[in-house]
């Protein structure tokens, strides 16, 4: 307990002094940030999503979505104190961003104090946990605490890591009060939160980057692989004994990848090539779920897409200086290549979380909501985590119409239908919903989709195998994800680590 609770504290410490060293160096201070987010990101992804997704089921997501909410809840508690109270006190906007950061922070280091303690006292070496935590924790707390350094100077943001530090050496310390901590599903729900919390914490370091060089891209990169390298040792060191959970994850998604690879490739090359006549319809949404769910829920995507667009067809016309294909391209990929990306972890996630969908009202609604916010972020990217979740059981044409509903709930889409339709906006977006979920409950009960969980089935069918047995198996996939990856590292590199994933914070545009 004490040896965990000064390994949390140092680490927090250690972070301080990065962000302190960072502060005479603008250059290290940005790689600091990129190095931080990536090493978030891949602790997120290569340990803390494989121990509990399969230990826990769907249930995790709720957990991982309660922990992402937390700084959010935090930040509205705040600005209910109004805003002539918080400007009194000092506290502008960037200020409360900056406390709503530390607090989620100072919550996963509690959470994080107390995991600690359980790893620690399993029979196994634990060097490797303890570089783990270090790996991430430094980074993380540098993330957090540079902004104070902009914002109140060295002496707050010293005192803001120290209070991290100590929040880590209480969670550690706290153990000891609750003796069931330390096993059994209290343990990995609090992990599951913490997985959200650090999450919001990579979301908030996204942001539009400027180089002076191409050095200082080269740097922003390497500061990436070096990150994602530090939590990948650190993952693989702790699940060198249990490597099968990672390793589950890790095969789904890259099954998931190539199985969606050329559907998307052909599409975003459709939209690339028609964009001067239209945006409404996504080709790459209809080719996969043409692929991944078959002819009958592609065709009912393709008509409820049409239908639900048409009052807000004009907010999709072409620009009248639209530059060509391969721009028009780029543009594509550059825009949907993050959600899509995140939209593909999701669907590997709930994979590997539950061999079928939980059974009840609220359980079922809850994924709904999911894969409507899911659709809002991309509608190809949620066939995917569609198909998934028709593997597992769920409506094909309650999965179709969410999808179909999700850009008619951008916000763009809400004020153009609230602009054609004065002060019923709100009451034709509710029946447009009402029609989609009618139709698609509709077509789903006549039977018209009932080739659809076996055709995802099929589709999925590899996500257990291995790379290269999945690669060997899907040539085609193979290929158009290689040239996909490579496209986007194109993009990469010209808008940096974290700006490349701007469109995740900033939501979808238009296109």
């Amino acid at each position: 307990m004490i040896r965990a609770a000064a390994l949390a504290a140092f680490s927090a410490l250690l972070g301080g002094a990065i962000a302190l060293l960072a502060r005479k160096h603008p250059a290290v201070l940005e790689r600091t940030r990129t190095f931080a987010f990536a090493a978030a990101a891949g602790v997120v992804a290569f340990h803390l999503l494989p121990e509990v997704l399969p230990a826990q089921g769907l249930a995790a997501l709720l957990w991982i979505g309660l922990g992402f909410a937390l700084p959010w809840v935090l930040e509205a508690s705040a600005r209910t104190f109004g805003p002539r109270l918080l400007t009194a006190r000092g506290f502008t906007g960037m200020r409360v961003a900056a406390e709503v950061g530390f607090a989620a922070l100072v919550f996963h280091s509690v959470a994080e104090g107390l995991a600690l303690v359980a790893a620690l006292a399993r029979p196994r070496p634990q060097l490797d946990l303890e570089i783990a935590l270090v790996a991430h924790h430094a980074p993380l707390t540098a993330a957090v605490v540079l902004p104070f350094l902009d914002l109140r100077g060295p002496r707050a943001a010293a005192a803001r890591a120290a209070v991290i530090g100590a929040a880590g050496a209480a969670g550690a310390l706290l153990s000891g009060a609750f003796p069931g901590f330390t096993e059994g599903g209290v343990l990995l729900a609090a992990t599951a939160v913490t997985a959200g919390a650090l999450l919001h914490v990579v979301g908030d370091e996204i942001r539009a980057q400027s180089f002076a060089s191409p050095w200082e891209r080269v740097a922003d990169l390497a500061a990436c692989a070096a990150g994602l390298l530090v939590a990948g040792l650190g993952a693989a060191m702790q699940h060198r004994d249990s490597a099968g959970p990672l390793l589950e994850f890790l095969r789904a998604f890259s099954g998931l990848a190539i199985a969606c690879a050329p559907a998307l490739l052909f599409g975003v090359m459709a939209v690339a090539l028609l964009a001067m006549r239209t945006r409404v319809f996504r080709y790459d949404a209809f080719l996969l779920a043409l692929a991944l769910l078959g002819p009958a829920p592609a065709a009912l995507l393709g008509v409820l897409s049409v239908l639900l667009l048409l009052p807000v067809a004009p907010r999709f016309a072409p620009p009248p200086d639209a530059s060509g294909v391969w721009p028009e391209l780029l543009a594509q990929i550059r825009q949907r290549a993050p959600p899509l990306l995140a939209l593909l972890v999701v669907a590997a996630g709930i994979e590997v979380s539950a061999p079928a969908l939980p059974q009840g009202l609220v359980p079922l609604v809850a994924l709904a909501a999911a894969l409507l916010l899911a659709a809002r972020l991309d509608d190809a990217g949620a066939v995917a985590v569609a198909a998934v979740l028709v593997h597992k059981g769920f409506d094909p044409g309650v999965a179709i119409a969410l999808v179909a509903l999700g850009p008619l709930i951008r916000t763009a889409s809400i004020r153009a239908l609230a602009a054609r339709f004065r002060f019923n906006g709100v009451a034709a977006l509710a029946i447009l919903a009402l029609f989609a979920l009618g139709a698609g409950w509709l077509v789903s009960i006549s039977g018209a989709l009932a080739r659809a969980r076996p055709a995802a089935d099929g589709a999925l069918a590899s996500l257990r195998d291995s790379l290269p047995a999945q690669s060997a198996a899907a040539p085609l996939g193979a290929a158009s994800a290689v040239l996909l990856i490579g496209i986007g590292l194109t993009t990469l590199w010209t808008a940096g680590v974290r700006g490349w994933c701007a469109p995740l914070r900033h939501g979808p545009k238009a296109a």
